[in-house]
């Protein structure tokens, strides 16, 4: 494919993440671009991603260790095979790693336009989330993301981080009873057999483009996180969103494909994640992550059971 010959390239990291900097770089790599304004509209935990005219996306990977040219050849892999608009790569970094690709309009979809939504509009995004994870699972075989590079997840790996990291660290009972409960549940969960798929593994709504006048899905990016592992992984961002709305697309999708699905499962691997999130954080508690992950965890803690046996 067109973009084969990148991925056994080296990186090289932009040396500072400053407009200046990343402005100086896109001209002298591609000096038909008149930047006339540029924004940087995200710091994320492997990313910088700067918006150029508003009307082009670039990511500027921050460690040598990304999964830069994995997602290049995921996003070539599924142009056209997908409902909603993916990534399109038209720029890729000379002088640096980096890829630019024209933006996909739309808007965070918030609690606040996602409670406005009419029946009508709540099923047709009930349905366009189903459909894309229903179309990305099909578009990417496990035998081609192994052979890109991609590992199955090591879900043990998970326990063993928050064992290690969030043992003894809560003097709340209930917060820790939470902690055990959720671990054991999920070591059950684990042990047991799992549809392993090749997970998009990153379905919150800040990588959905969302009209917000039409009130549709427009398109979905941010492919970085992209990894083999149990499907019931891919739901679990919703969960964190609104735990109707994950039970809603999960039965669409079982509707869609014929797949048996457990909604009980996607809770624990959502319950999981978080506590993962809380356990690389938990010595940095002014971070949004840590905040983030202990409010979910406090909301949780009143709702354990849901989806018990289902």
């Amino acid at each position: 494919m067109f973009f084969d010959f990148l991925i056994n390239n080296s990186m090289n990291i932009l040396p500072t993440f400053d407009i200046d900097t990343i402005k100086q770089i896109i001209q002298n790599d591609f000096p038909g671009i008149a930047i006339k304004n540029i924004n940087l509209i995200a710091n994320g935990w492997d990313n910088m991603v700067a918006e150029i005219n508003d009307e082009y996306i670039f990511r500027f990977p921050k460690y040598t260790d990304s999964t830069f040219y994995q997602e290049i050849k995921i996003l070539d892999l599924l142009q056209e095979k997908t409902s909603v608009l993916t990534p399109k790569i038209e720029f890729l970094g000379r002088s640096y790693t980096y890829m630019g690709y024209k933006k996909i309009p739309g808007n965070v979809l918030t609690s606040e336009v996602y409670e406005t939504l009419s029946p009508a509009k709540r099923e047709k995004l009930i349905f366009d989330l189903a459909n894309f994870l229903k179309e990305f699972h099909a578009s990417i075989s496990v035998a081609q993301a192994k052979e890109m590079g991609l590992e199955v997840e090591d879900y043990e790996s998970y326990l063993d981080l928050i064992k290690k990291r969030l043992n003894n660290r809560f003097d709340d009972v209930q917060i820790s009873s939470f902690i055990k409960s959720t671990c054991v549940e999920f070591a059950s969960m684990a042990n047991k057999q799992q549809n392993i798929v090749v997970l998009y593994n990153d379905l919150h709504t800040e990588n959905i483009a969302f009209d917000n006048i039409n009130k549709r899905v427009v398109g979905i990016f941010d492919f970085g996180d992209v990894t083999i592992g149990d499907i019931h992984f891919d739901f679990h961002q919703l969960y964190k969103f609104d735990p109707n709305l994950m039970s809603a697309v999960a039965l669409k999708y079982r509707e869609l494909t014929g797949v048996n699905l457990e909604l009980r499962r996607m809770v624990v691997s959502a319950r999981i994640n978080e506590l993962c999130d809380l356990a690389e954080f938990i010595d940095k508690p002014e971070s949004r992550v840590y905040k983030n992950a202990m409010a979910r965890i406090g909301k949780w803690i009143g709702d354990i059971d849901i989806f018990k046996n289902r």
